[in-house]
């Protein structure tokens, strides 16, 4: 591939995307997509993350060899230690932020994602900040919003006290960098409503990942609405984590509440996570073990295909973030129907394809699916629109534009020929 060796040197400073396998590290199968685009872009490209144990629940998407990334040559991989905790963090502290330093020194332009209190991504920021070099912040969700949600859920006490402290800490930090930032690429409308205004540049973006190979076919797509207007069984998918902000039990909730009303249904949730065992007891105490399948991880050829087969993508979400998956389901000609956001609604605003109720109204949300049952056509109509917003969205066209935006806002320094030779 010929790449522009004008085009200056990117580096990344990310949450984990490299796992730790047996056979070497692996790379996040969404994020390689993106890294592919970059090295179009660049003439190298530095990632500097930690590398994560290998795990079913380690939030990872399906991942590939590091190895077999095309122009490896031109990529660098610097393992950051793991550290989850503030003692782990400190051990690390001084080496990690001289190899960063080292790095935002080198590099011509710099992307960073601060996510959490004890992250090398704010280390990173930090050190562009007080070595006056300009950056771009990028966020796919409202950490703080996301924190708050989780502290919400622990008994109160000194480590909850603890969190709320350390939340609020990280809170003023976050915002510090953003506000020194020189481009904020903010993903998705609820995370441009939450950070646009103490952005000095922010801009919505959104991280695709389906290619219009992805879309549903004419034909497929024929097949479902007929398989809608004759009035048969409707099929339920969700595809996503098991946890807390996902609302795993709300969604099994509303599918018990359906069956109780008879409507014929199957229901299958897609993905890993820790409160799998939970949803699994949920299922046989609610005795609805008939019309539900936790399917667990699946490759997302398998995923894809069932999606395009389902009639409704049910879906809870609590936290202020930018979930692919909605984009995915719209590719699949499968309305989005779930706990309503800025960011769900944003994605169906032009052409159709959603329908939405309150966080945490599951009660409401069975109710609205229950509705789309027993009025065939307007599930019909939610099904053809859902095909068509998903022709807004494109993987190479959205990581391009993120591209673009970099190049014009983020300023490389001014080295000297002495540098450069």
């Amino acid at each position: 591939m010929s790449v522009d060796r004008s085009s200056g040197t990117l580096l990344l400073v990310i949450p984990p995307v490299v796992e730790l396998a047996d056979s070497g590290y692996a790379l996040d199968g969404d994020f390689a997509n993106n890294l592919r685009a970059y090295l179009r872009s660049f003439s190298h490209v530095t990632v500097a993350c930690p590398a994560i144990p290998q795990s079913p629940h380690n939030g990872l998407v399906k991942t590939i060899p590091l190895s077999t990334i095309e122009d490896r040559e031109r990529l660098t991989f610097i393992p950051l230690p793991y550290t989850y905790r503030e003692d782990r963090h400190l051990i690390h502290y001084l080496r990690t932020r001289a190899i960063l330093r080292e790095e935002v020194q080198k590099a011509d332009y710099l992307l960073f994602s601060p996510h959490a209190v004890f992250d090398w991504s704010t280390l990173a920021a930090k050190i562009a900040i007080s070595t006056g070099r300009s950056f771009d912040m990028e966020a796919d969700g409202d950490g703080y919003n996301i924190s708050r949600l989780q502290i919400s859920k622990m008994p109160f006490g000194l480590k909850k006290v603890r969190q709320i402290l350390l939340a609020e800490h990280y809170k003023r930090v976050y915002l510090n960098c953003l506000s020194k930032s020189s481009v904020a690429l903010l993903q998705g409308q609820e995370v441009f409503d939450a950070y646009s205004a103490l952005s000095p540049n922010p801009r919505k973006v959104l991280n695709v990942q389906v290619t219009q190979s992805d879309i549903i076919s004419p034909e497929e797509l024929d097949m479902k609405l007929k398989g809608q207007k004759k009035g048969l069984p409707i099929t339920i998918t969700y595809a996503g984590r098991a946890i807390e902000r996902k609302g795993p039990l709300d969604w099994l909730n509303a599918i018990h509440w359906l069956i109780g009303q008879g409507i014929e249904l199957h229901a299958t949730w897609y993905g890993e996570g820790p409160l799998l065992p939970e949803m699994q007891e949920t299922v046989t105490r609610l005795g609805i073990g008939l019309f539900v399948d936790l399917a667990g991880a699946v490759p997302r050829s398998e995923l894809m295909l069932a999606q395009r087969r389902s009639d409704i993508f049910m879906f809870c979400h609590k936290a202020i973030e930018s979930p692919r998956c909605l984009v995915e389901a719209l590719a699949c000609g499968c309305p989005i129907v779930g706990y309503g956001s800025p960011f769900a609604r944003d994605l169906v605003a032009e052409r159709g394809g959603g329908e939405f109720v309150e966080i945490d109204d599951w009660q409401g949300l069975a109710a609205k699916v229950a509705q789309l049952v027993n009025d065939r056509a307007q599930l019909v109509k939610l099904t053809s629109e859902a095909a068509h917003s998903a022709r807004l969205y494109d993987r190479d066209s959205a990581i391009q534009h993120r591209i673009d935006l970099i190049k014009k806002f983020v300023k490389p320094p001014i080295r000297s020929l002495d540098n450069n030779a």
